[in-house]
């Protein structure tokens, strides 16, 4: 995901969250613009074309130690590709419901598969860490964080501009270690970048980043 110019410590966070296995946050800073509006795809709308693809999608994807020395990322990726063009077709031929207030990209997500490097480094390093991303439409912010063991944490803040149904933009604001004493250890955050959702339901979501990483998660 990339048009930025990120340390390695900048980059964790643009992955992680859904239930309880993982750690990312992406944080926000508010704007005065009026947000966008988030077109979302319910697992219980989606045909089930689509269905029987995400199924398959998290299949794979929770059985592969959340991206940790994958060796299944094309097959993943492959399967991504025939989710997004049967979005597409649905988004073709249906209409928006009240249902999609259900699908808003507002929740705490928990981490089931990413390809991004900083957060499988500390995945793989902090064995019983956890990374989660949190979003806040309203308030345009965006967390990434992963938690580690005894109540420390790496945590990521992040404004965020809604510019359509899919693409999110994303600035760094701050970052840091926050251990549980209350104590906190800043990181200079870096860069920017943007995020496309490829698929959000009221279970799941499917993004893709500039950077050309990929983040499956799951809502809390």
């Amino acid at each position: 995901m990339i048009t930025t110019t990120m340390s390695s410590q900048t980059r964790l966070y643009e992955c992680c969250c859904s239930r309880c296995t993982s750690r990312g946050t992406t944080f926000s800073r508010r704007r005065g613009k009026k947000v966008a509006k988030v077109s979302r795809s319910s697992s219980s709308s989606s045909s089930s074309s689509s269905s029987g693809t995400l199924d398959e999608l998290i299949s794979i994807a929770s059985s592969d130690d959340r991206g940790i020395g994958s060796t299944r990322r094309r097959e993943i990726e492959s399967i991504i590709d025939r989710l997004l063009l049967e979005e597409e077709e649905e988004k073709n031929t249906k209409k928006n419901t009240k249902e999609d207030d259900l699908n808003s990209l507002s929740a705490r997500w928990k981490l089931l598969w990413t390809s991004e490097r900083e957060t499988l480094f500390l995945l793989e390093t902090f064995q019983n860490s956890l990374a989660y991303q949190t979003i806040d439409e309203k308030e345009k912010t965006l967390r990434n964080a992963v938690e580690f063991s005894g109540g420390n944490a790496f945590v990521v803040e992040s404004e965020i501009e809604i510019l359509d149904e899919r693409k999110v933009n994303f600035t760094f604001l701050s970052a840091g270690l926050k251990f549980s004493n209350g104590f906190t250890l800043p990181v200079p955050p870096v860069g920017k970048g943007w995020f496309e959702n490829i698929y959000v339901g009221e279970r799941y979501r499917v993004a893709r980043d500039s950077r050309g990483d990929t983040l499956i998660v799951e809502r809390c």
